[in-house]
């Protein structure tokens, strides 16, 4: 019976620790959108592709007046839908962002939709996006 309950507690602990994986399309897509939305360009960048971290440079200068605002915004973010690709190494991530900071007129908006491609690249979910 002892041995039992140790399973049990054991199966439990790895089920709990498998829910609450933050490397996952999803979460990775929260965690790059607050970032990027809040101005926390340093963590946006560890969240996405080697190219992507240039587009992430170049937003940061495009909106370096803004930055103080940005921090002090209350950015949520929802996901509506994520397509993961048949082999597993690519997805779509749709989501909303809600409290973003309106670049024109520095007013908060209610929602912005937005659509992130991401990669896996070494067991590790990334953010993909190039400028054309």
């Amino acid at each position: 019976m002892r041995k039992l309950n140790s399973f049990m507690i054991l199966l439990i602990m790895v089920l709990m620790a498998s829910c609450s994986n933050s490397n996952t399309p999803e979460a990775v897509a929260t965690k790059f959108n607050i970032a990027l939305y809040k101005a926390d360009f340093e963590v946006a960048k560890g969240l996405c592709t080697e190219d992507t971290r240039k587009v992430v440079d170049f937003i940061a200068a495009m909106v370096q007046e803004k930055v103080p605002e940005m921090k002090k915004s209350d950015i949520k973010y929802k996901t509506k839908d994520v397509k993961l690709a048949e082999d597993g190494n690519s997805a779509e991530v749709e989501g909303i962002i809600m409290g973003s900071i309106d670049m024109n007129t520095g007013g908060v908006k209610d929602s912005v939709t937005t659509k992130l491609h991401m990669v896996k690249l070494q067991d590790k979910w990334l953010v993909q996006y190039k400028l054309k």
